[in-house]
């Protein structure tokens, strides 16, 4: 079935070429490497960041030693929001690179945003040891070093990065959070207002300075400071758990009742959301071995699950449109697929399969653009060629057909479809040929 091909194709899709042959094949069909990064950079200038991402994996595949491009990469998906995708990219520049100062801090902020902190930390004390005047480097250092439990390396770094700086608006909420917890808010405070000036759209230094007053019994000022917090976007449980105790050192007993049943409801949606990603991923199990016994109908049910709990997963979207594609379900898989590039628009499989539905849908426009863009993200697969000939096929262009045919079947010549379309499309411009 297609869906259990297209996921084969995704496990041989992640490999890159390992040996010469293959990276003259690649180069040979992407053209020049150069041409291709630099294509990028104009369309990431200009915003245009699809095909920006699309530009720089092309020249990455085209050059797999290409530490630029795969930066370039992750900087485009970082900007664009996809922070699995940027970090991957990060991951591969510092295998290619270890000490490669763009790809430490792309990849540490993305550990940091994503709160793992055991992994941000070896690639922040990389970063500091490489440029030690790096005053952010040094708060994030310290940042990690608190959230683990070392409070001494931690006041060593914080007062380091504002040695550096002193107008460094992390440094000093994180030193004054840290003075916070030992109970020394004299300490605290005064740090966590300068924070506030130098940071004023920040809604951290205004919870902390919060928390700081309600520690001292000054809930006026507190509450006016957890309001702030609020109306700059802060909106973590913890923020109402402290105003439900201001409310209820003011006396305000219905508004502490209000703050205690919101912050009820956010911790839930917060655990709700951590839970999400592992349910998704065992119904996406569960799909694949009901697409394996042939129950696509159950395989769909279990996917539109998946993509209930994870609606922006670029790989939920991906297997769901697939098994619609196989149901025939085309409106719906093609609204899928076309999300899932829209997340990821690296991936060569989610364009091929995005060509596949315009072909059965009868755009073959649509079609041979979403197979071109494949083709440019991967211009050795043989499934896209052999689709772009049979889309030739379909639009009575014989002599094309041929040579996607013939493409397809020096990529892969043990697949006897691809050599069976090739004699049918030669027997097609004979005919025409008469």
């Amino acid at each position: 079935m297609l869906l259990r091909l297209l996921v084969l194709e995704v496990l041989a899709s992640v490999l890159w070429c390992q040996n010469l042959w293959c990276q003259k094949l690649v180069a040979r069909e992407s053209g020049d490497c150069d041409a291709l990064f630099y294509s990028g950079l104009t369309h990431y200038r200009l915003q245009h960041l699809d095909e920006a991402i699309i530009a720089f994996q092309a020249a990455a595949r085209c050059n797999p030693k290409s530490v630029d491009a795969q930066i370039a990469l992750g900087d485009a998906y970082a900007q664009k929001g996809n922070a699995d995708e940027a970090l991957s990219a990060y991951s591969r520049a510092l295998n290619l690179d270890p000490p490669n100062r763009g790809a430490l801090r792309g990849a540490a902020t993305i550990y940091l945003n994503k709160e793992d902190n055991e992994k941000a930390l070896p690639l922040l004390e990389k970063l500091v040891r490489a440029n030690p005047e790096d005053a952010p480097a040094h708060a994030d250092v310290a940042a990690v070093y608190a959230a683990l439990g070392n409070r001494e390396g931690a006041e060593t770094e914080f007062k380091m990065a504002l040695k550096l700086n002193p107008a460094n608006a992390a440094a000093q909420n994180g030193l004054g959070n840290l003075y916070l917890k030992q109970g020394s808010d004299a300490q605290a405070i005064p740090l966590l207002i300068k924070a506030i000036s130098a940071a004023p759209r920040a809604f951290e230094p205004h919870f902390l300075l919060g928390s700081a007053y309600s520690q001292t019994g000054k809930y006026e000022k507190a509450l006016e400071e957890f309001t702030s917090a609020l109306r700059l976007g802060g909106e973590q449980p913890e923020i109402y758990y402290q105003l439900a105790r201001v409310y209820g050192g003011l006396g305000r007993a219905q508004d502490r009742q209000r703050a205690l049943a919101q912050f009820a409801a956010l911790a839930k949606k917060s655990k709700d959301a951590a839970e999400g990603p592992r349910t998704a991923a065992r119904l996406m199990e569960q799909a694949k071995s009901l697409i394996d016994s042939g129950d696509l109908k159950g395989a769909l049910a279990q996917m539109e699950e998946a993509h209930r709990l994870q609606p922006a997963d670029d790989k939920v979207l991906f297997r769901l449109a697939g098994v619609e594609y196989d149901l025939q379900q085309y409106t719906a898989a093609r609204q899928h697929a076309a999300n899932a590039i829209a997340i990821a628009p690296s991936e060569w499989l989610y364009h091929f399969l995005l060509g596949l539905i315009d072909k059965s849908l009868g755009d073959l426009q649509q079609a041979e653009g979403s197979l071109e863009t494949a083709l440019r993200l991967n211009p050795t697969a043989a499934p896209v060629h052999n689709a772009l000939g049979e889309l030739a096929l379909a639009r009575n262009d014989a002599h094309r057909a041929v040579a996607s045919f013939q493409r397809a079947s020096e990529l892969d010549s043990q697949q006897p479809a691809y050599r069976s379309n090739l004699e049918a499309a030669r027997a097609a411009e004979q005919v025409h040929n008469r």
